[in-house]
């Protein structure tokens, strides 16, 4: 199928998005400088924004799945980088150590939803806003599940083999935590309504043919792995040179 400039372009402007949400927060937090209130990691408005790009990766991610030939080999290579991240920041930045960061996440989700593909195409379209709803009511699992009018607690012990999928044992740390759940029902909604989209059951605004004003985001998008291995120490390395120069 010809690939759909779309989900590059819808891709790469969540991508931009990332790397602004990591300038800001090495700014804050590495180099504790004072920046803007709307721009600061922890503001509502900046972490609803933040909510909102992670659907769109998570999402598009998942449509993309249906289309990959082999998505549990590519979900592998995804979970090892994210591992070589974890090596990386214990060997040379032991303070920001990343376990099970969002490339780990989106491996491991693409390893289980290509695993399950068959049976997630046979999901009706409708079924998407089950798992809208799951993700809002494990949102913030596993501190509590939030049923809108009340909230549980569940007591779950951290057993260190549990962390991907959020149940952390007693002196777990990571600077960019993804477990599985919530996130793994944003890659599954994207895969269920994928077919709005591969069978071009969506406005023709969608189908667009790419342009010298959006091929420059475009290229982001389809380079987002790359780009988001490489975005953290070129941020870092700017900011040492133009904030500590």
């Amino acid at each position: 199928m010809k690939r759909i400039a779309f989900l590059d372009l819808a891709r790469g402007i969540a991508m931009i998005y990332v790397i602004l949400y990591h300038i800001m927060f090495d700014i804050r937090y590495i180099f504790e400088l004072p920046v803007p209130e709307l721009l600061r990691p922890g503001n509502a408005v900046f972490e609803a924004a933040h909510v909102i790009f992670l659907w769109v990766l998570f999402s598009v991610s998942g449509i993309c799945l249906t289309l990959s030939r082999d998505p549990v080999r590519r979900g592998a290579v995804l979970y090892l980088a994210g591992f070589g991240i974890t090596l990386v920041t214990e060997l040379f930045m032991p303070s920001e150590l990343i376990v099970f960061g969002v490339l780990s996440c989106f491996g491991a989700c693409m390893v289980i939803m290509g695993l399950c593909r068959r049976a997630i195409a046979k999901l009706p379209l409708w079924t998407a806003a089950v798992t809208f709803l799951l993700w809002f009511i494990l949102r913030h699992f596993p501190q509590y599940i939030d049923l809108v009018f009340t909230r549980i607690q569940p007591e779950l012990s951290g057993y260190g083999y549990l962390y991907p999928i959020g149940i952390i044992p007693e002196g777990f740390r990571s600077a960019d935590f993804f477990p599985v759940i919530p996130y793994i029902f944003m890659f599954l909604t994207g895969c269920i309504l994928s077919p709005l989209v591969t069978g071009k059951k969506l406005p023709a605004l969608f189908y667009y043919t790419t342009n010298k004003v959006t091929a420059p985001i475009e290229f982001i998008g389809r380079h987002s792995l790359i780009i988001y291995l490489a975005h953290q120490p070129l941020i870092f390395g700017a900011l040492m040179l133009i904030l500590k120069g």
